[in-house]
This record gives C-alpha cells, structure tokens and sequence, in this order.
C-alpha cells in the first residue's frame, strides 16, 4: 500500500515533489496546470526530467494526472465537447511525457435537462476521440463521481457501459472516490455495502481495472449527491469506517491518495490519521 495526497503545481513542476516529500507521500497526484482554467503554459523537457528524478530519488510511486475541472465529456454543447476532448488528448500527452500511470477524470455533466444515456454515449466517443487525437496508449482512469448536476459516473453500470462501448476499453481503468460514493448512495460506511460494492464491481467492471482509491472523508451526509470532501476519520463516513476500507483485502495493494481540504499541516495531520487506521502487520513503512 502507497499513500498520498494530490499535491499542488504552484510554482512549477519541480515544486510538486518536495511538497510531497513533506507531507511523508509514497505515491501523488497532480494537475499539470491550473484545473480551473483552459490555457497552459508549456512543459518543459528539462523540468520533467528534474520531476522524474526527484520522484526516483525520493521513491515515490506511481505517480497520477488529474485532468482539468472544466472538461465535460458529457456535455451536450458541442463546443465545449469539442474543447473537452481537444483538452483531455493533450492531458495525455502531458501525461505521458511525466511517465504517469494514468490520467484521472470526471466524467462530466448532461445538464439539468439532459439524458444521462445520451450523455454516456458522448463521454465514451470523447474518451476515443482523445485517444486517437493524442496518439498514446496511457491508460485514462475514470472517477466515480457524487452525482450533482446530473453527472455520470453515480453507479458502476454507467462506468460499465463506457467500458463496453470503447473501442479501447482495455485502456480504461476505474479510480474508486470514497467521498463521491459516500454521497451518491454507496454504503462504503459499513462493511455489508463495502462486500456489495466488491460484488457489483465484479459483475460490471472487472476488478482489476480499479487501480487507485482517492480517500477522502465526507462533510455532506449519505446519498445527498453532494460533493464536499472532509478530513479522515472526521466526516460522515468516519473513522471504523476508513479503517474497514484501509484494512480490507481487496484494497491494500492498491495507491490511496487524499484530496482533504485545508494546508500542509492539515495534510500532515490526514497521513497520520490514516497510517493510525492501518493494522499494524501491513502499515507501510514512512519514507526517508
């Protein structure tokens, strides 16, 4: 088991590491520019060789992109459809050239009035479209999600049947949010629902294709659909419940990166609230 945080590129890529050396991470996730705006500034071969080495010296791995908030592939406007996939084809890009496991999306929205069959029909063309666009075969890891907005990705049979429906399915892989399945009804809270969890995954999506847990706690109540990550083991979901997730079979060989709110020390405070929860026999070892 590898745990981190989502660390934040401010400054620059050769930031990233050293945040993540501070806050004891084993594995990261990043964005390679502001996820809230659609012009980035250039990569530079020379900053990502400084990454990789730094990640290499520190053993940190693997290592993930996140893609942009503004991409919707599920959006019915063309344009922003267009702009989504357009977007998402030079993640991979980015992506590559970092050497990431994968790039981690949201599936997006149909809008208040949209049809989440339809709207599934988009997101999977788009995730092709990219694909052929950006001309690799990164795997694209795709995001559970919480369920505002009518957005995909509330039940692993919508997941599922993208899947299916590529042409490139075998580059497809599953990324479980804690959080968003907290709030969009799952009772990952309990070990019943966890155990029904694992038996759905096995039905739809073959389990081998989740290869990252994002742990986050959850501020917003169960099934609300909405979207508010919280510390570990302070939120709705609690903290028996983060040491039934930490400590389950099928999970621990897995990468568990936080996206918890607040600063460095709030971070600090996560690691060490989630590594308690670990039983002792398989709690990894802190890096040097």
């Amino acid at each position: 088991m590898r745990l981190g945080f989502h660390i934040s590129i401010a400054g620059g890529l050769t930031e990233v590491v050293p945040r993540a050396v501070r806050r004891r991470c084993t594995t990261l996730q990043l964005f390679t520019s502001s996820p809230v705006q659609w012009e980035r500034r250039p990569l530079h071969i020379q900053e990502c060789e400084q990454f990789l080495q730094q990640l290499a010296i520190h053993d940190i791995h693997p290592h993930f992109v996140h893609a942009s908030y503004l991409l919707n592939i599920a959006s019915p406007n063309p344009e922003l459809w267009q702009r989504s996939v357009d977007h998402l084809a030079e993640e991979l890009r980015r992506a590559k050239l970092l050497k990431a496991a994968g790039v981690v999306l949201h599936l997006g929205s149909v809008g208040k009035e949209g049809r989440i069959t339809e709207g599934i029909d988009r997101a999977t063309r788009a995730l092709d479209a990219a694909r052929v666009q950006a001309e690799n075969d990164l795997p694209l890891i795709l995001e559970n999600s919480a369920g505002a907005g009518n957005t995909l990705g509330t039940s692993l049979a919508e997941i599922a049947q993208m899947i299916t429906a590529s042409a490139y399915s075998d580059r497809l892989q599953l990324c479980l949010d804690t959080a968003h399945a907290f709030a969009a009804g799952w009772p990952v809270h309990c070990r019943e629902g966890l155990e029904k969890l694992f038996a759905e995954l096995d039905a739809t999506v073959n389990p081998e294709r989740l290869v990252l847990i994002h742990a986050n706690d959850s501020r917003s109540d169960w099934n609300s659909r909405v979207d508010r990550h919280w510390h570990i083991g302070r939120g709705k979901i609690g903290r028996e419940a983060f040491r039934m997730i930490v400590n389950h079979p099928r999970l621990r060989g897995l990468p568990f990166i936080m996206e918890t709110p607040g600063t460095e020390e709030d971070d600090m405070r996560n690691m060490r609230a989630i590594r308690r929860l670990i039983a002792r026999d398989i709690r990894p070892p802190l890096p040097n």
